[in-house]
């Protein structure tokens, strides 16, 4: 799953070489002339479509958030049945987690390093991940609607205990190189529909 953005225009290309650089060597690390000389723009061509690295790291959310979501949604298209495509975020994660070498969540890895909440990257990181709640929203009242037995579900309950689950989940992929955690948070949101109803 290759990060890639339409266009070959000197913003794009900034944008494309922060989405490789950022994720793969961190936000900190990675320093605005390395990402000027690896575009192959002027320092002057960088200014003018970004004000700062600051700015720059917000496009670069944005753009990696559309690519990310097009993957899931990709993903939970491939399924029928409200259970599949309930479960199928779960897929992506497994599918996903193994292809980017546990590289792990590219929101959460800037959040880690941004320390400021109120910050407008951090603002941008909550903005995705309420996104990504969001799509666990609708899939969360597709099942309920699909069957008499998911008729009590708690959708705010549900949502939020499976978007919590992933996020710990995708950690500990990220920390341990494997998706086994993915089959775990699997099974614990399969009970949580069990009992919930």
């Amino acid at each position: 799953m290759k990060m890639k953005l339409k266009g070959i225009g000197p913003k794009q290309r900034i944008i494309e070489t922060a989405l490789d650089l950022f994720y793969n060597q961190g936000y900190l690390a990675t320093g605005i002339n390395q990402i000027i000389e690896e575009a192959g723009v002027s320092k002057a061509s960088f200014y003018d479509h970004f004000k700062s690295k600051e700015d720059l790291c917000v496009d670069y959310l944005q753009a990696r958030g559309q690519i990310w979501v097009g993957w899931l949604k990709d993903t939970i298209d491939e399924f029928d049945t409200p259970m599949d495509r309930f479960m199928a975020p779960l897929e992506f994660f497994t599918k996903w987690l193994s292809e980017c070498n546990y590289r792990g969540c590219a929101f959460l890895n800037i959040a880690s390093e941004i320390t400021d909440v109120q910050s407008k990257v951090r603002k941008e990181v909550i903005y995705t991940k309420d996104g990504f709640k969001s799509v666990i929203r609708e899939l969360t009242k597709d099942l309920k609607n699909s069957d008499v037995k998911y008729k009590d579900l708690d959708i705010e309950f549900v949502t939020n205990a499976y978007y919590i689950l992933t996020e710990g989940g995708v950690n500990a992929c990220q920390v341990y190189g494997e998706t086994g955690p993915i089959e775990t948070v699997r099974k614990s949101i399969e009970k949580i529909i069990r009992k919930d109803k």
